[in-house]
This record gives C-alpha cells, sequence and structure tokens, in this order.
C-alpha cells in the first residue's frame, strides 16, 4: 500500500469498526478508486460526502472502468482529468472563445472618459432600452439611478 497498484492485485482492507475506513482512506493520498461494500444507506451517503477519489464504486469493483459513459480518472496524486468516451474526446480538446464585433455599429460612448449622459446611454443600450436612448440622446430623460460623475 506504499505503491501504486497497476494490475490483477486489489488490497482488501479490513477494519474493526467500518466507520474507521472514512478515517483510513482520508489518512491516505486520494486514491483512484474507493470500492464500498455495504448495505448501510447512511455509510454510502457518509463516503460520497466525506471522502475524495477519483471514483467510487458502490458493491461492485471496476464497472465504473467499463461504463463509458462515466468519467474515469483521479484526483490530486492519482491523477487528475477525465477519461472515457467522450470525456477523453473533451480533456484533449481546446474550446478556443472567439468574439466577433460587427463594424456597422459602435457605441462610443462604452470607452471613457465617462460621465453622466454616457452612463445612461449605455445603460440603456445595455438594457435594450431603445425609447429610453432615444429621449436620452433628445436630452428628455435624466439619470434616476444616481450616477454622479463629472
Amino acid at each position: 500500500m506504499t505503491e501504486e497498484i497497476f494490475g490483477p492485485i486489489l488490497p482488501i482492507i479490513t477494519l474493526d469498526k467500518i466507520e474507521d475506513s472514512i478515517c483510513f482512506i482520508n489518512s491516505r493520498p486520494r486514491p483512484l478508486a474507493i470500492y464500498v461494500f455495504t448495505k448501510n444507506e447512511a455509510l454510502k451517503r457518509r463516503m460520497v460526502s466525506e471522502t475524495s477519489s477519483g471514483s467510487l464504486v458502490f458493491n461492485d469493483a471496476v464497472i465504473q472502468f467499463a461504463a463509458d459513459n462515466l468519467p474515469f480518472g483521479g484526483v490530486g496524486e492519482s491523477g487528475f482529468g477525465k477519461y472515457h468516451g467522450k470525456f477523453s474526446f473533451d480533456t484533449f480538446s481546446h474550446y478556443k472563445a472567439v468574439a466577433k464585433r460587427s463594424f456597422l455599429t459602435d457605441f462610443w460612448f462604452r470607452f471613457p472618459p465617462w460621465n453622466n449622459y454616457k452612463l445612461l446611454l449605455l445603460d440603456c443600450a445595455l438594457n435594450l432600452d431603445y425609447f429610453g436612448l432615444l429621449l436620452v440622446i433628445l436630452g428628455l430623460k435624466r439619470s434616476r439611478k444616481g450616477f454622479n460623475i463629472n
């Protein structure tokens, strides 16, 4: 139990009280998987909420690795990332953020220096208040929100 185990060996650790298993697990580096064999629903809830591992399996062994609709991966020293099926694709994919702006319109009032007039125009534009925008441009609307920049 001092080295990472890859192979057909599954260590079975017995404890005097089943509740001691949470302390035992938390006293070591986070495991790749925890296999818990119990019918005790309270213990299951505690294992989910009080331990950290790559995966947690109740009443079976290695089934999470065979299910390609579940992510497989570790936490901390046991690894990181999620693998299997679409999770592998997502792990090794880069999502590029792309922003596009038209040259047709530009709100000149979004750039500093700001004043009460520009802030009121910006407020109307961001709230899609086109009528309010027209009223501000015509000088018929004043700020009620307390913009106090001079």
